[in-house]
């Protein structure tokens, strides 16, 4: 069961986001070309002992290529003042390229659009690490008047090394099948050390306001991995020649 987090209490604000509707949603960026706007879970993560996570937020994004909307994962270590950082890029990642280019890092930008679903992922140290770029099919349009709401469910699987990323529009009961995924060791990654998780978003040229309705981060066990059992174990058919 996904708790949803206090925004006034358990995250930080940078860059143009701000509390809205009496602090029960988080708009991240103005009605302005080029604003940008970030939020960071206060709590360190540590997935120790091979643990797990799960993350699910709610927003509203207008349907254009520049909005951009990132789930980031950083070092305790870095320095969050640079997500207050602004560097006029069209992504929402820009501001690890140019603040926190030799960290190790963890994250996914995705932009919804009549031209296509389509994400970047960045592993490692933004100088030198080589970002990917796919699409995904699915119908995520939101309705035109900006009134819709979509919902991403992250999934990070330990004993898979695997993260999932899942999408659902509102009114819908079950996640999309539209997703991409990505192998990814954490454990290895920050050597089981503790990181912290922020969103981050970016509207480009197109002057629209991103919303953050809701946002949940949970620990928890990994799925076990199914192994088959020896061949001893399976039955054997009956001879019934003998009979």
């Amino acid at each position: 069961m996904f708790k949803p987090m206090s925004f006034d209490k358990e995250v930080e604000l940078f860059g143009d986001s701000k509390l809205i509707n009496e602090g029960s949603s988080i708009q991240l960026t103005n009605s302005v070309s080029g604003s940008e706007g970030r939020v960071v879970y206060k709590q360190p993560i540590n997935l120790s002992n091979s643990l797990s996570f799960s993350s699910y937020f709610s927003f509203s994004m207008p349907n254009e290529t520049d909005d951009v909307m990132a789930f980031v994962m950083v070092p305790t270590s870095l320095d969050l003042d640079l997500f207050g950082n602004k560097n006029n890029s069209s992504s929402a990642l820009g501001f690890l390229f140019e603040h926190a280019k030799n960290e190790t890092v963890v994250a996914f930008e995705f932009d919804i659009s009549k031209r296509g679903n389509r994400a970047r992922i960045l592993l490692g140290k933004p100088e030198s690490s080589e970002v990917r770029n796919l699409s995904f099919e699915g119908d995520l349009l939101m309705m035109e008047n900006g009134g819709s709401t979509l919902s991403c469910m992250i999934d990070y699987e330990a004993s898979l090394k695997r993260m999932m990323v899942r999408f659902r529009k509102l009114g819908t009961r079950k996640m999309l099948d539209p997703f991409f995924d990505f192998s990814v060791d954490l454990g290895e990654l920050w050597n089981g050390g503790e990181f912290m998780v922020g969103l981050s978003s970016t509207n480009g040229n197109s002057s629209e306001e991103h919303v953050l309705h809701s946002w949940s981060f949970d620990i928890r066990h990994p799925t076990p991995v199914c192994v088959p059992p020896p061949m001893w174990m399976h039955p054997q058919p009956s001879d019934t020649s003998k009979r």
